[in-house]
Formats: C-alpha cells, sequence, structure tokens
C-alpha cells in the first residue's frame, strides 16, 4: 500500500489560497442576496406605512423568501466551515441584512488579508 505523500509547506500555501478564494467567492452571493434582501424590506416598510395592503402581501412574501435563501446560503456556509457560526446568529438577529452586510465585510477582510500574505 502506497502511503500519501505530504504537501508541504507549499502544498498548504495553495490549499489555504483555495480556501480564502472560496470563502470570497460565497460571501459574493451573500452579498448579492443580503442587498436584494435590504431592498424588498425597504419597500416592505414603505408598503406598510403606506397602507398599500396589495404591495405588503407581494413583497412580504417576496422578502420571506430571500430572506430564507439569505439564512440558508449563510448557514451552509458555516456548516462547511467556510466562517463560523456567529455569521449565521449574527444575521438571524439583526433580521438579515445588517448582521449579514457587517459579517460579509468582517469575512473578506480577513480572506484578502490571507491572500495577501501568502502571495
Amino acid at each position: 500500500m502506497n502511503k500519501p505523500k505530504k504537501m508541504g509547506l507549499v502544498g498548504t500555501q495553495v490549499q489555504v489560497t483555495q480556501e480564502a478564494q472560496q470563502v470570497l467567492r460565497w460571501l459574493i452571493v451573500v452579498r448579492w442576496i443580503s442587498v436584494a434582501d435590504l431592498v424588498l424590506l425597504i419597500v416592505l416598510l414603505v408598503a406598510s406605512f403606506v397602507n398599500n395592503e396589495q404591495l405588503v402581501q407581494i413583497f412580504g412574501l417576496t422578502h420571506g423568501i430571500v430572506f430564507l435563501a439569505l439564512i440558508a446560503t449563510v448557514g451552509i456556509g458555516a456548516v462547511q466551515k467556510l466562517w463560523g457560526w456567529w455569521f449565521l446568529v449574527a444575521t438571524l438577529i439583526t433580521t438579515g441584512p445588517p448582521g449579514a452586510l457587517v459579517g460579509e465585510i468582517l469575512i473578506a477582510r480577513k480572506a484578502k488579508a490571507i491572500l495577501r500574505n501568502i502571495q
């Protein structure tokens, strides 16, 4: 039976680079979903304040679906260990966009710093 080769320092750097790039790709998806959720939430609140029930029903459902997509995306990233569970908790506690956008900025900074240090 052949023993697996150890990757060494170069292999580790490649792996870390790939992981940081994967985190950044996932964060782009999180950012777009967060922005869409924020826009829908603003429209929903405006429709609610002007007592437009028809728009509230339409944008309420749409916002709910996008919010669930945001929670699912952040949760899947946590399960895949792209980031910590605190990101999901922050997104839930802040009802979506605020926590997701702040968390996305913090995690992106860390991933970019890792990429800068390796190159």
